[in-house]
């Protein structure tokens, strides 16, 4: 009886202990839930730090694996807003390991954009945007849906950080369906927002100011003032880009009215800019220059480092009309330096390029020469990276469809494979010595086309350099005409140098087309003729003062290089012609065409509507630009014509 008691008693203290230790656990678990949850809502990410510190200990105290995630998780959230982006890394990398020692996956989506966000902070887009694509692989496992777009979104920002708009766009596009599916309207507003600015950069208005306004549109049914704000600032800048200076100083005069009187928030900054920058494109230098400054005044004390170098910039350009060059320099060397630093490669070659004006207006042209070359390198340098970009993803689409390939032929030779066992060893022994020789002209086959390669390789880079070469010294003694043009006084030395910039520009086309497409040896002339056209009038805007209409029909003709440049230096001077001669200061219309008349015929015609050619002129002995235009027509197997009524009408048949 003693001992039925005994055990009675032990069994009740079982019980009584279980309710006092189990409400304990639950209470220390609730504790470290609390503590995150006070962390999470506060605007100090100090004060945040202390209390995740504190869930922290709370967790490993009560073996809360996921506390512990959680916590070191948001601890790698507060210090990136700290923009101690090392300490980040550590706090998430640790996030990881503990999801993977606890096999819990729910979590590991944030700590990997954690890890893209420190990379996203030190400039590392491209490292920053294969974090995100691993978070995105976590959240679609765990049908994290607002934080896939969350991850797509961050994607499609790094990838206009290096210039990649098209791929930027795509990012977003996938991003807005998820919000759209999602109801999630702030979201999908701003990344409405993102798709214009893409749009904006590749010189697509009209789709910018579509997104703007579905953006804008959105905001106004959530009535949220500083988002409607953002939005018209948007519109006014997309049309500040689109040279609509009117109707950008009206959507930004409209989004400065909606912020409170008298206030200087960070939201501003980007508003007062823009106006700067539209006020000095109308020629209001002083009122341009008092908002720039205003913008700055904010900037600096919000920590806003990449705008202080925007309009830094802007304040140079300003600076520079006003041919005040040395408070020019001064905030143009501000913008470089904090490009450089924030690895920002577009707002840098901008940078060299106010830097080039600037020391142009100044007379100083071995500086103005050193910045224009440097702009041209970058330039090359970022097509090379989008380039090399687009190789890279196209060589991992391949090396994934053959690894599948493989595999898919693994599987029908195995199942062969167990068939031939069932019935005979011999045809197994046969089947291996095939497989053992096809093996061996595989090896072959592939160390011929890599050897192949390599050669193949090596003439592209050589290729490269060479094309490298040619552009570089075309672009200077392009930029050599235009210091010797803007810095001359007697006209008709001017009007000698615009012709021979002329022709020179007939020749950059072709080879930028070249240099840009290696796949042919063909040009499009279409587009060729009208750029080189439109190169021409825009030569002489300054020189003739009304306006002359250009008039261009060119059918679906592609030609080999030699005659695409030879018709082109034919075009270049019947056009320069007519534009010093045909019009006497009035205006008129230029009319150009080729077309195809038969199989392999051309027929090229060149004509104005002005004052016809002279009398006395028609004995004259040839210019030396009729002269080259009577080569280039032999060198086509072909003669010039030229007829009188009214305006001088020219034209060729040309054997292709």
């Amino acid at each position: 009886m003693t001992l039925l008691k005994k055990g009675l008693f032990l069994f009740v203290s079982f019980f009584v202990l279980l309710d006092n230790v189990y409400p304990f656990f639950i209470q220390n678990k609730q504790s470290t839930d609390s503590l995150l949850k006070k962390a999470n809502s506060s605007n100090d990410p100090l004060i945040g730090l202390k209390l995740v510190k504190q869930a922290l200990s709370e967790a490993k105290h009560t073996n809360n694996r996921i506390g512990i995630i959680k916590s070191l998780n948001l601890a790698a959230e507060f210090y990136a807003d700290l923009r101690f982006y090392d300490t980040t890394k550590i706090f998430a990398e640790n996030a990881l390991l503990a999801a993977e020692k606890y096999n819990i996956n729910t979590y590991q989506g944030d700590s990997w954009i954690y890890l893209g966000n420190a990379d996203y902070g030190v400039g590392e887009f491209k490292h920053a945007i294969e974090q995100y694509k691993k978070a995105a692989l976590f959240y679609k496992k765990t049908n994290k849906l607002s934080d896939l777009a969350t991850s797509y979104l961050n994607i499609g920002v790094c990838e206009s950080k290096l210039s990649l708009y098209p791929e930027s766009i795509r990012y977003f596009m996938l991003a807005s369906e998820i919000f759209g599916n999602l109801k999630d309207k702030e979201y999908l507003s701003s990344t409405f927002n993102s798709v214009a600015l893409c749009f904006v950069e590749l010189n697509n208005y009209p789709k910018a100011l579509e997104y703007n306004r579905k953006a804008l549109a959105i905001r106004q049914t959530l009535n949220e003032r500083l988002a409607v704000a953002q939005s018209l600032n948007n519109i006014g800048f997309t049309f500040k880009q689109y040279k609509k200076t009117d109707s950008a100083i009206y959507y930004l005069n409209k989004s400065l009215g909606m912020y409170k009187a008298g206030s200087d928030s960070s939201s501003i900054v980007l508003t007062l800019q823009n106006l700067g920058s539209s006020w000095k494109a109308k020629g209001d230098l002083p009122r341009a220059e008092k908002y720039v400054l205003r913008s700055l005044h904010i900037a600096e004390n919000y920590g806003m480092t990449e705008e202080l170098a925007r309009g830094n910039a802007d304040l140079a350009e300003i600076y520079t009309q006003q041919k005040r060059y040395g408070p020019a320099l001064k905030a143009i060397n501000i913008t470089i330096t904090t490009a450089q630093q924030l690895k920002l490669p577009e707002l840098l070659m901008e940078a060299y390029g106010i830097k080039y004006n600037l020391y142009n207006h100044a007379g100083d042209y071995k500086n103005a020469l050193l910045y224009l070359n440097k702009r041209g390198d970058l330039k090359d340098s970022l097509f090379s990276v989008a380039k090399n970009r687009t190789v890279d993803e196209l060589e991992i689409k391949y090396q994934t469809a053959k690894k599948e390939k493989d595999i898919a032929v693994l599987q029908v030779q195995n199942s062969l494979g167990q068939k031939i066992v069932k019935q005979q060893s011999l045809s197994i022994t046969i089947l291996i010595v095939a497989s053992v020789l096809l093996l061996v002209l595989f090896v072959i086959a592939y160390n011929n086309f890599r050897m192949k390669n390599k050669a193949n390789m090596r003439i592209q880079l050589l290729m490269r350099d060479l094309h490298h070469r040619v552009k570089n010294n075309l672009q200077i003694l392009s930029g050599l005409f235009t210091m010797q043009i803007e810095n001359l006084s007697d006209e008709n030395t001017k009007i000698a140098l615009r012709e021979n910039e002329a022709r020179l520009t007939s020749m950059n086309l072709i080879h930028n087309k070249l240099y840009l497409d290696n796949t042919t040896t063909k040009i499009e002339m279409n587009d060729y003729l009208t750029k080189l056209l439109n190169h021409i009038k825009d030569s002489f805007a300054g020189y003739k003062q009304n306006e002359v209409n250009l008039r261009i029909e060119v059918g679906n003709i592609m030609l080999e290089a030699d005659k695409a440049v030879a018709i082109g230096l034919i075009a270049n001077e019947l056009a320069t012609n007519a534009f010093k001669y045909a019009f006497n200061d009035s205006g008129g219309e230029i009319h150009l065409a080729l077309k195809l008349v038969e199989k392999s015929k051309l027929l090229l015609t060149l004509g104005d509507n002005g004052v016809g050619l002279k009398e006395e002129n028609k004995n004259k002995a040839p210019s030396f630009g009729l002269r080259l235009v009577n080569l280039m027509a032999r060198q086509l197997n072909s003669t010039l014509v030229i007829k009188n009524n009214p305006g001088v009408f020219y034209q060729m048949e040309i054997n292709i």
